[in-house]
């Protein structure tokens, strides 16, 4: 067995500041680094970290004593299940006075309200924001994903995924690599697969399509038994709150699940005898949805665990993973509930058939630069099976974000959720600098701030040596900047990108950059070449032939 696959290959290990780290600090008496670290996960839900604020507040270590504020962090860790907490909270009782403890209880109230299980600033809420349902094109070409040889021998199971963009002609885009777990190779082998695939053609660019692929191996192989050993050291280490073995564990309790596409909930439901047959989507009646200026302009994610009957009928349903959610959803949501008649996709249904139901609501106004901005509802339906917590994947992936594990946050929220990203960008994780760069520049139309943001997010991944980031950042000096210096870094950043992989954007950007500095010579040999390049690689021709008659004529576009 090559021991490279549990050693560089797992989990980047990256310039993090986690709740593991400011705890580091702590025990080190770096009290006011600590200080800060733990309040930027407490803000996530954590209640390690809100415990370990109040003792801070408590104690004056990093920060002046404040006993009020001990009390209100007290009690948010409480809310989110650290119980040590309640014990603590009561020594802080005895420190204050009537009025004191009134104004301390205003405090957690307020604490909770933000940070708490369900606050308004918790992971649980930033993932009812984000949005879940993004189906793709449909595929023309589907070449068999390989299984990597340098593994096949070891029987290696294992799992990846990549996010990127489908242009025009259905070619897939700028792929980012999610995740690949336990070796590289797997993410290999989905992005050869991707680089043949092909999707429907349309009149404009699809966003943030994701693809994700398991890799079976064999369960009885010395490889899968590696795994299963790892998974219970690890499960040690989670359980002491090192987030980095979390947020592995996840990944380990996931490859190991015989069924990951199942979600296994103990959410008060315990008499779980069989797990359900897949429901045939024919035969669900789909939420319909106008989008409403009273409601918040977001995506709503939020989910029912519901019990159907033998003949398809909703019988019982209750709330699960809502955060805030809007009156008028929840309703329409358990009505339309109430109409279905369901069945079975294969096989047939029992007396007792649990189902975890997700609705999606999308209140965002229309962005153009997506082709499924019109999609305004949805809903998904998958079967249950109970299993304990801590074997639970989703479980520990959570955990680790909200214990501020940069790569978790960026998975979480790679799908254009600012404030994920944003978490794990301020961690110098270079990917999430990237899409949150990307994601900021759909914004950036008509937003100064917008576009200054992205210009930050795209320089810092352009520093960490992306490519995609360099041609990104090249492509907005020339549309925003007229900056001579600016766009001499621009034709200097795409002349590093078109020596790379001759990409015809790089060629294209710097023509523009030459015609925006007056050089309208070289600016017509470079969009020729983005032409020729562009016909090569299979982009929509048309932009850039029209970029090259207005240089021709002397014309700037930008």
């Amino acid at each position: 067995m090559k021991k490279w696959i549990f050693a560089a290959a797992l989990l980047p290990q990256l310039c993090l500041a986690n709740a593991s780290d400011a705890m580091t600090f702590y025990l080190d008496q770096q009290y006011q680094k600590a200080f800060t670290l733990f309040e930027q996960t407490a803000e996530l839900g954590d209640g390690r970290s809100q415990f370990n604020l109040a003792v801070q507040y408590l104690r004056g270590q990093g920060v002046k004593a404040d006993p009020i504020k001990a009390y209100g962090y007290f009690s948010v860790a409480m809310d989110n299940g650290f119980k040590m907490a309640e014990q603590a909270r009561k020594s802080v009782v005895r420190r204050l006075d009537k009025s004191q403890l009134a104004q301390a209880k205003n405090l957690a109230d307020e604490l909770i309200a933000r940070y708490g299980k369900l606050g308004t600033q918790s992971i649980n809420y930033e993932l009812s924001r984000t949005l879940t349902y993004n189906p793709t094109r449909e595929k023309t070409a589907n070449p068999a994903t390989a299984y990597p040889d340098a593994l096949r021998s070891d029987a290696v199971p294992g799992l990846a995924s990549y996010i990127f963009d489908i242009d025009e002609n259905g070619v897939p885009r700028d792929l980012i690599l999610l995740n690949s777990y336990p070796a590289p190779e797997f993410g290999q082998s989905i992005a050869e697969k991707l680089r043949e695939t092909r999707f429907v053609a349309a009149d404009k660019k699809f966003h943030n399509a994701i693809i994700r692929g398991v890799f079976a191996g064999a369960q009885d192989s010395e490889m899968s038994q590696k795994l299963k050993a790892r998974a219970e050291r690890l499960l040690q280490q989670a359980k002491r709150d090192d987030v980095n073995a979390q947020a592995e564990l996840a990944q380990v309790l996931k490859l190991l699940d015989e069924q990951p596409q199942y979600h296994a909930i103990d959410g008060g439901v315990k008499d779980i005898p069989v797990v359900a047959p897949q429901i045939s989507f024919s035969s669900i009646t789909q939420p319909e949805f106008t989008k409403q200026e009273k409601l918040e302009t977001t995506y709503f994610t939020f989910s029912y665990l519901v019990n159907l009957n033998a003949e398809g009928k909703v019988v019982h349903w209750q709330p699960y993973e809502q955060v805030n959610i809007p009156r008028v959803l929840r309703k329409k949501s358990e009505t339309l509930m109430q109409q279905w008649q369901l069945s079975a996709a294969d096989g047939e249904l029992k007396e007792q058939n649990w189902y975890r139901v997700q609705f999606f609501y999308n209140n965002q106004v229309p962005n153009s630069a997506y082709l499924n901005d019109q999609i305004t509802a949805h809903v998904e339906i998958k079967p249950l099976s109970n299993k304990e917590e801590q074997q639970q994947w989703r479980y520990w992936q959570h955990k680790a974000a909200m214990g501020g594990h940069s790569d978790t946050l960026f998975q979480l929220g790679v799908n254009c959720n600012l404030r994920l990203l944003t978490l794990a960008a301020k961690q110098d994780h270079s990917r999430a600098q990237l899409q949150l760069g990307k994601c900021l520049m759909t914004k950036a139309d008509g937003s100064a701030v917008y576009a200054e943001q992205a210009k930050h997010w795209l320089e810092k991944a352009t520093a960490q040596g992306s490519l995609i980031a360099k041609r990104k950042l090249a492509g907005w000096y020339v549309r925003y900047s007229d900056n001579g210096s600016e766009l001499e870094k621009a034709i200097e950043l795409a002349e590093e990108v078109a020596d790379e992989n001759d990409h015809p954007l790089a060629y294209a950007y710097l023509a523009a950059a030459h015609a925006k500095l007056g050089n309208f010579e070289e600016a017509v040999d470079y969009q020729q070449q983005a032409v020729n390049e562009a016909n090569e690689q299979a982009f929509e021709l048309a932009p850039f032939q029209q970029s090259l008659a207005a240089y021709q004529q002397g014309n700037i576009l930008f």
